[in-house]
């Protein structure tokens, strides 16, 4: 038998009416028949046997007419929901009807004898008994539709986390889990999404020779289609990192390619740069992302501007790039719209302003603990209100002159890293200061 009408067969019908709800309609069918049939009796005057026979009469008809009424809307009217709602309506109505009607000929050859020596009252019973069996019908009926717009929703929603639990593992799988450690560099991200999957992106690629691809990207939505979106540029940008091109190159085609995925009203602010730990210098392309800002040693900001066009808005955009260079002390730091536009439940925003004096005033600190003093502030400033957008920080950090490559002593490693997707933790990673560095031992380069 098909699933179209294992509903209505005999098994369908007693999986559905179980015995707790066969047991509750009686109840409640019996408490409407005994109270009709006694103010029915008290208010005719009526006595003898045949009055007396007016309640059970009234108990029996009220039992019988409300199960018609019942099995009637559950397993009758469901046939003509294809119906138009002017024609649907009529005929409920008229089955509900005949379902009383059929219910009060069973109810009277019960006991004919109190029809014929009651009419009156037995007419009585079963108008009221009658229409209290229309008003059970029309309530069952319109708990039948709730309940399958209840069943819907409930299918539809877990079908739809089903399909976010898949999003975000391709997505987590698709953002790094651990960072390089580079001699003398400490390289540290983090993203929190404001979903369950985000339309944020970060990204370190090592592309041999002392550098590393650094990205950072926001695509204009939240979700599921704009972690796909995301994913998509995510896996061309890594495709041409590790290829070699030249970043404003890499931007002019990653906008192509992103361009025909996205639709009018989509578009993806990016950051592109490659990072050479061997001489400190930035080579980098802005589309249109948050502006990066260059923390120097001495507390003077630098902000990374040349690039170009928002990407996926237009197929040919030129990009222009430019380059950067980090001494001892100095950080990069990346970050998205997520942190800088948080809102408190006043709707402050956090700002850019503020988020600058955080950086300046921990800029002696490592990576690590210079992101995990920023997401602390920026916490204690929303104060529990809902975040409205994904939350993404790159911080590159330069210890040590890079020129000559050096390596940490065992004894002095680099601060502890963070797996994608968690929050900072209370760490206290070593040499992560200016004031007491990593201890560094020079060796020659290696050919």
């Amino acid at each position: 038998m098909s699933r179209g009408t294992g509903g209505t067969s005999p098994q369908g019908l007693f999986r559905r009416l179980s015995l707790k709800t066969v047991l509750l309609w009686a109840l409640a069918a019996s408490a409407a028949g005994l109270a009709v049939g006694l103010a029915i009796k008290v208010f005719s005057g009526s006595e003898g046997g045949a009055a007396q026979a007016l309640v059970p009469m009234s108990i029996v008809f009220a039992n019988v007419a409300v199960f018609a009424a019942v099995l009637t809307v559950r397993y009758v009217l469901p046939k003509m929901s294809g119906f138009p709602v002017y024609v649907r309506f009529p005929l409920a109505v008229i089955t509900l009807i005949a379902a009383g009607v059929f219910g009060s000929g069973l109810a009277i050859l019960i006991n004919p004898l109190v029809v014929l020596y009651q009419v009156r009252n037995a007419l009585m019973i079963v108008t009221v008994n009658g229409v209290v069996a229309l008003t059970i019908g029309a309530i069952t009926y319109n708990y039948e539709l709730l309940r399958q717009q209840i069943e819907t929703v409930v299918a539809e929603r877990s079908k739809l986390e089903q399909e976010m639990d898949i999003a975000r593992t391709i997505q987590t799988q698709l953002l790094p889990t651990s960072f390089p450690e580079p001699p003398g560099w400490d390289i540290y991200g983090f993203s929190v999404p404001a979903r369950q999957v985000g339309g944020d992106c970060f990204d370190v690629i090592d592309m041999g020779n002392g550098r590393f691809a650094v990205t950072i990207g926001d695509v204009a939505g939240k979700g599921t289609p704009a972690a796909i979106l995301m994913a998509n540029v995510q896996a061309a940008v890594r495709a041409l990192a590790e290829s070699g091109v030249e970043p404003r190159q890499l931007m002019r085609h990653v906008n192509r390619i992103a361009y025909s995925y996205t639709g009018d009203s989509e578009f993806i602010t990016f950051f592109y740069c490659v990072l050479d730990t061997r001489t400190g210098e930035i080579r980098y392309v802005n589309a249109g992302h948050n502006l990066p800002c260059v923390l120097r040693s001495n507390g003077e900001k630098e902000f990374l501007d040349k690039g170009g066009l928002i990407v996926g808005v237009m197929p040919d955009v030129e990009y222009e790039d430019a380059v950067v260079s980090l001494g001892p002390g100095d950080s990069v730091v990346l970050f998205t719209d997520g942190v800088t536009e948080a809102l408190n439940p006043e709707e402050d925003m956090f700002g850019d302003e503020r988020l600058e004096d955080i950086l300046v005033e921990h800029r002696h600190l490592g990576a690590r603990d210079i992101e995990k003093r920023v997401y602390a502030e920026l916490t204690g400033f929303v104060a529990g209100a809902a975040q409205a957008d994904d939350i993404t920080m790159v911080i590159v950090k330069c210890y040590a002159g890079a020129a000559a490559p050096a390596f940490y002593e065992e004894d002095s490693g680099p601060p502890e890293r963070l797996m994608v997707g968690s929050l900072p933790r209370e760490v206290s990673p070593q040499g992560a200061t200016l004031e007491s560095p990593p201890k560094l031992l020079v060796r020659p380069r290696r050919a």
